[in-house]
Parts: C-alpha cells; structure tokens; sequence
C-alpha cells in the first residue's frame, strides 16, 4: 500500500556507493538536516585504532508512520527497507510492510528484487497476507461512484520469478516463476447492504472463494542501477505471461499478459529527468472477478495516483503516465514533481470504453542520500471529483 505520511524513521546506514548517472547523487539528506538541529553525539574512540573496518554496502531505514489514503481512510504502519549493492550489480531492495487501517484492513507485505554479483541473476518476490475489506465500482472504465459494491476478503499472494541474463554481459534477463493468488471469505454487498453473487453480470469469484495458480515466462530488460531513482538514459521493459492451471491447484484453466515499460530522459539542467510509463495487463475472462486487472493493483500498488485503489477493473487495462522530475535545492535534498496520466480498461461485454485522465504535482525528500532513497508526496486529481494524496518511498515508476 503506498499512501503512507512519513513522521519517525531510524536509519542505520553504511556506505552504499550510487551508480555514476547523469542524475547527481545528492549531497545532503533528512540525517543531514536533522543533524543542523540535534546537536551530535561525540564520536567512539576507536577500540583498535590499526584496525579498519570495510564500509558495508548497506542501508537499512525504518519508517513507522501514520497517514490517510483514499481506500484505507487513516493507517497506521511501519516499513523496514534493506537496501544494499553487489559487487557490479544493481541495487537491490528488499522491504517489508505491515499496515492496519480505519476500514479494518490489515497488510502485511514482502517484497523484494536482489541482483547477484556483476548482475548475472535476480530474484523477484512479491507476497502479501491480506484481509482486505474495499470498494468496487463494476467493470470497464465508464463506471460511476454512485451503486459502489462492498467487498471483504482475504488475500495470500505469493508471485516468486528467478531471471537469468541472456549471454555473458548485457541487460537482458530470461525468466521463469510461478504466481499464487488465493481468496476466501469473499462476501460482496450492495448499497442496500443485501449479499450479492455477481456484479456486473460477472460471478466469478464475486463470492466464497478463489483461487489462481500458474506458471510464468518472461523477459525483462532493465538498465536502471537504482529503481528507487532512475536516472537519465536509463530504461526498463518487462512481459510476463502467466498460464494458470487446474493442475495447479487453480479454479480455472486461464491464461495473461502483461507488459511494463518505461523510459528516462534528461531534461533541462542536470539531474532533471523526464519520465515516460506504459503498462498493459491482459487476462481471460473466465478469471476471478478481483484476479481482474484493476487500477492500483500492479505489483507495487502505484498506477492511477488520482484515483482510489480499485476504481476501473476489467479483463484489459491500458496505462500510461508521464513526469517531469526535478531538483529545489542545490544539495538536492528537496525535488518536485509534475504529472499526468490516463487509463482505459476494457468491459466484457462493450471492449475499451472512456479514457480516465488524471494528474498532479508532489515533492521529493531525501531520505539517504548514500542509495539515492526519496520519499515521494503527490496530490493528484481525477475525474467524477476524485482526488487524493498519494505516498511512496522511492520514485513511483
């Protein structure tokens, strides 16, 4: 879930060298500034002073917070983000998170994406415990807010993809995986608070339980050497497709696409960046109604920043994004943001409808400046009078 407030973190960090980008590593962060108010502490003789120690390529930050989100209303949660650099590797990242909010969900979720040494192999994990009451809307992207539909369920999501690069140098990964999507104690209500079994004329998986397990192929291709701060020049691209089978434990014999790419380009003075974003996910009809694409529901929650989680749900979804990022401060301790995107999602029955636009504007504040890690704050405005303030560590694409 990425809207969270930041207000207490504790950072235990040791030096983390950034990739040489054109986008500047900054030279001062939230320790930096809170340290020209706290005085600091006297520093440790050294018990051994003929011993040196190797910097560790690690960062660690823990972030207990509190905030409001469109979907969670007011939460409470608390992220531990481990970030760290092989040797001639990418950086890797690996987060937990466990949130509970006003609407009784509770989110507890781990993921991860490690690089091994010189960026020979990764290993990306995605995985959620969830018990997840929320709003949906119907089908296609021509639904309205009014007749909203009152889900509860729980979630077990286990998606777990090992890439291998293609040939001895390069940036081109082969992957394989299997996904696990399982739900039970799926009730939905309609406004006049009476059980339903389908909405929009679609029954699957709208009540009970659901299941969707399968295998994936892909093929990635990511030059990024910091996700949470892509730089100018870089690119990322990736296409899963998933078969889910009856022999796997799945409900249904189903099959999906989806493809994830985006470009990075210098803008401006140096450390600017102009960002493009186009992400597509496809699946069959005879798929659960919440295995669905939906709006906010990719792998890290952040499509639609404007609407709430969840507002378009159908068989196809086609999105894309544009931001022009840039710097406040010389130290670059402070960014800013600006935004724009849309969404179209296609209904069963009349294929893609109206395109949802959205945008907006945020801040960037950073949190190390040893791994390049920044909390993004964004306000972004929707149609039909949706609105919201959007919250996530590190860029949101």
């Amino acid at each position: 879930m990425p809207g969270v407030l930041w207000l207490a973190g504790g950072a235990a960090q040791a030096q983390a060298p950034a990739a040489a980008d054109s986008v500047r590593r900054p030279t001062q962060d939230l320790g930096d500034l809170v340290r020209r108010v706290l005085p600091p502490r006297p520093a440790r003789p050294a018990p051994d002073s003929g011993r040196v120690r190797p910097p560790r390529a690690v960062a660690v930050v823990v972030l207990p917070a509190v905030g409001y989100t469109l979907e969670a209303r007011l939460l409470a949660s608390v992220t531990a983000s481990i970030t760290f650099r092989r040797p001639g590797a990418n950086v890797s990242v690996f987060s937990n998170t466990l949130t509970y909010t006003q609407n009784r969900q509770l989110v507890l979720s781990v993921n991860g994406a490690v690089w091994r040494p010189a960026n020979r192999s990764l290993w990306l994990s995605d995985h959620r415990l969830l018990h997840y009451p929320q709003l949906t809307y119907g089908l296609g992207s021509a639904t309205r807010t009014a007749g909203a539909v009152a889900m509860d369920y729980n979630l077990l999501r286990l998606h777990q993809s090992y890439y291998h690069r293609v040939g001895p140098a390069g940036a081109l990964y082969a992957g394989v995986g299997y996904f696990l999507d399982q739900r039970w104690n799926i009730t939905s209500q309609g406004p006049d608070g009476q059980p339903l079994a389908e909405i929009a004329g679609y029954r699957r998986g709208v009540a009970g339980r659901s299941t969707s397990s399968g295998v994936v192929a892909s093929v990635l291709r990511d030059t990024r050497a910091n996700p949470l701060r892509p730089a100018a020049g870089e690119s990322y691209l990736i296409v899963v497709a998933r078969a889910n089978l009856r022999a796997l434990a799945s409900d249904a014999s189903y099959g999906g696409v989806q493809f994830d790419t985006r470009r990075y380009l210098p803008a401006g003075r140096p450390g600017n960046v102009l960002a493009f974003w186009l992400y597509g996910e496809f699946v069959a009809s005879s798929a659960p109604y919440l295995d669905l694409p939906a709006t906010g529901w990719d792998t890290h929650s952040v499509t639609g920043r404007g609407y709430i989680q969840g507002r378009f749900r159908g068989p196809g979804l086609l999105y894309g994004e544009a931001e022009y990022r840039f710097n406040l401060t010389r130290s670059r301790v402070l960014g800013g943001a600006v935004f724009a995107n849309a969404q179209t999602v296609r209904a069963p029955a009349t294929g893609f409808q109206r395109v949802a636009p959205a945008g907006g504007a945020g801040l960037r504040l950073c949190l190390s400046k040893k791994v390049g890690t920044f909390l993004a704050v964004d306000y972004a405005v929707g149609v039909q009078g949706s609105r919201g303030v959007f919250f996530n560590l590190g860029e949101v694409f």
